[in-house]
């Protein structure tokens, strides 16, 4: 039986692989500094608006970047575990590991590249160091960006913002799932899998005539069962974890940041996307 790539992750793991290793080498060695409250509040006015946008720019090219590694991190395993030494168990905690991820990026970071669009005129009169009479701040994107990279399980004692507090798995998936898209069930079907229940082993029986056997597993034969039954949804995952980011840098294209910006995601045309008309109408609601 032949594995190719499309027979695992549908197209999306022909096409998406490339575009990330492209995206992240025009992102990788930015240096990203941040001011501490005490010297932040002895700034003046026009420069600490300054680095009040440019922190928020900081952390949603970080945040695009670091996605896009997490990503990449968990394909690797899936591509290895399916296509180079198919491996059952190995490929569904990739698999849950790479729907995780997406769908917290999806929570965390979705909103990010338009609400940037949405405050472009503030964030071009702070990196410009323009005075203005009404200063801009965005506490949703504040927020986004620090969810993204500091929420955690808390301990029971511990002081920490709401902000850093995680959700389940489980409510991060739901704001993805759909009768198209059964995220749910598929992530349900992976935990079964990974976890020490029935179906960590039942697919190692075979069952004939009141005879039970366990054989030398095929595993790239559970694998395409299992790509094949949830087909849509694994292709859906890839697509909507990559072209975050992909918004993310090139809204910050568009801005007055050259240190930030990442030539490569320029390669893309994403026009026909709903959310790039979104944010190009944004930006030319904010910079005439």
């Amino acid at each position: 039986m032949t594995n190719s790539v499309r027979d695992i992750f549908g197209r999306a793991g022909e096409v998406f692989p490339p575009i990330v290793q492209d995206l992240l080498a025009g992102s990788y060695d930015r240096n990203y500094q941040f001011l501490s409250l005490e010297n932040f509040r002895s700034l003046s006015e026009v420069e600490s608006n300054y680095v009040y946008w440019i922190e928020i720019l900081y952390r949603s090219h970080w945040a695009a970047t670091s996605s896009l590694i997490r990503y990449e991190k968990w394909y690797e395993l899936c591509h290895h575990s399916s296509i180079v030494k198919p491996n059952y168990l190995a490929f569904c905690s990739g698999l849950r590991g790479l729907l995780e991820c997406t769908t917290d990026t999806y929570h965390a970071l979705g909103s990010v590249p338009l609400t940037i669009a949405e405050t472009a005129r503030y964030i071009e009169d702070a990196l410009l160091r323009r005075p203005t009479l009404k200063r801009g701040v965005s506490q949703e994107l504040e927020d986004s960006l620090i969810h993204f990279s500091y929420a955690r399980k808390l301990s029971k004692h511990e002081d920490a913002p709401k902000s850093h507090e995680a959700k389940t798995a489980s409510y991060y998936i739901e704001q993805l799932d759909s009768p198209e898209r059964p995220l749910k069930k598929l992530y349900a079907e992976l935990c079964q899998v990974v976890h020490p229940a029935h179906q960590s082993t039942s697919w190692l029986v075979e069952f004939e005539d009141q005879n039970y056997t366990i054989q030398n597993p095929d595993d790239l034969n559970y694998i395409l069962k299992l790509c094949s039954k949830y087909k849509d949804p694994i292709e859906y995952i890839q697509m909507c974890s990559v072209n975050i980011s992909m918004f993310i840098f090139k809204v910050i294209n568009m801005l007055s940041c050259p240190k930030l910006h990442n030539p490569s995601a320029e390669k893309y045309d994403m026009s026909n996307s709903q959310l790039h008309k979104k944010i190009e109408a944004a930006i030319r609601r904010q910079i005439p």
